[in-house]
């Protein structure tokens, strides 16, 4: 009986576990920067970015890039490397890093986690 109580105790504690871990209770500061970022993305869709933005780009991307799966899902979802690459081209296409990202936005992953899903066929 105590094996039972035991057992059902810790598939309790595993339910808990997995609940709290969906909830994905993040700072305020990244979820600022993940609506902020989604609106950056909306203006530079829309035409109607500026080059002012530039300072709320950055500061967005520094605080996703220290949570690589949110960052991951942002670029999933709204194409958010691409996205940037757009604003930098047209306000900024001097930019030393634009080779770099531009590089990165055209690998788009076909996955949150990066894996490549797909006909991998045969080698020959």
């Amino acid at each position: 009986m105590d094996t039972i109580i035991l057992w059902g105790g810790f598939a309790l504690v595993i339910a808990l576990l997995t609940f709290l871990n969906q909830k994905q209770m993040y700072s305020s500061r990244v979820k600022r920067a993940y609506r902020e970022l989604r609106e950056l993305s909306e203006q530079v869709g829309n035409e109607q970015s500026s080059a002012a933005d530039l300072n709320r780009w950055e500061s967005g991307l520094a605080e996703m890039e220290k949570h690589p799966n949110e960052y991951n899902k942002l670029d999933f979802e709204i194409g958010l490397r691409r996205a940037f690459v757009l604003y930098l081209e047209r306000h900024y296409p001097q930019d030393a890093r634009l080779p770099q990202l531009q590089e990165a936005a055209s690998h788009r992953k076909d996955s949150v986690w990066g894996i490549k899903m797909g006909d991998y066929g045969s080698k020959k």
